[in-house]
């Protein structure tokens, strides 16, 4: 019967909202990422200021009330879309903070490959100084978990005995947090100018960092551990 099917008062975005409260809401989730990737392609070519809710439904193939359900401002969009930037699950664990930052780095390279994010979440945060608001917000979402990450590093450094214990940690956070962004800003945002991240620096490092009673020296572990039991085995 024709009265079994509602009017259709809805556009492409009500046509996407139907099935987000099934099993799969394959729909629904098809939308979402429709509209993040086209909030990133709007941010690398247009900036903040150029980005608008308008153009980045009309690039979706979504209705503005579809972001609008999710993402009720522009910077909760903004913020939604790029905080993939920062890696999922628990901080890499090899048994070194050399191998730890090593580790963090090829995840890092592999997972920003061809995302574009490299690029534009260090514009982001460039323009988000006009926006106190979205400044703050770009913190808490953003740098503040890769700090944490770093902060895991060295406070399992120091308490293996592979680093100093009297090392002032959040002076060295700030120091290994800003080689990394200072690496994707002048490169442009190439994830690949994170290859040498940490092993060109840590050498550098190392005589005001590492535990003068300890086995051995940042700059002698050049690998991750897998590398390392890798190489260790073909040598033995």
């Amino acid at each position: 019967m024709s009265n079994a099917v509602p009017a259709k008062k809805d556009d492409r975005a009500g046509a996407s909202e139907a099935p987000a409260r099934g099993r799969g809401r394959p729909r629904s989730a098809e939308a979402e990422q429709a509209i993040l990737n086209a909030t990133l392609r709007m941010l690398g070519t247009q900036g903040i200021a150029g980005m608008t809710i308008e153009g980045v439904a009309a690039d979706a193939g979504v209705g503005k009330t579809t972001i609008y359900r999710r993402w009720p401002t522009k910077t909760d969009l903004i913020l939604a879309a790029i905080s993939d930037v920062v890696p999922p699950g628990d901080p890499p664990d090899t048994g070194t903070m050399a191998g730890d930052m090593a580790a963090l780095a090829e995840i890092q390279q592999r997972r920003l490959a061809g995302s574009g994010l490299a690029g534009i979440v260090p514009r982001v945060l460039a323009e988000s100084m006009g926006d106190p608001e979205l400044h703050q917000a770009f913190v808490d979402r953003v740098v503040n978990p890769f700090r944490e990450l770093l902060r895991v590093f060295i406070e399992r450094g120091i308490e293996r005995g592979e680093l100093r214990p009297d090392l002032e940690v959040e002076p060295l956070v700030d120091l290994l947090h800003s080689i990394p962004i200072y690496k994707i800003l002048m490169s442009r945002g190439d994830p690949a100018s994170l290859e040498q991240v940490p092993w060109a620096y840590l050498p550098l490092l190392a005589p005001g960092i590492v535990n003068s009673s300890s086995a051995a020296p940042a700059s002698a572990r050049r690998r991750s551990s897998g590398s390392s039991r890798a190489k260790r085995a073909r040598s033995g």
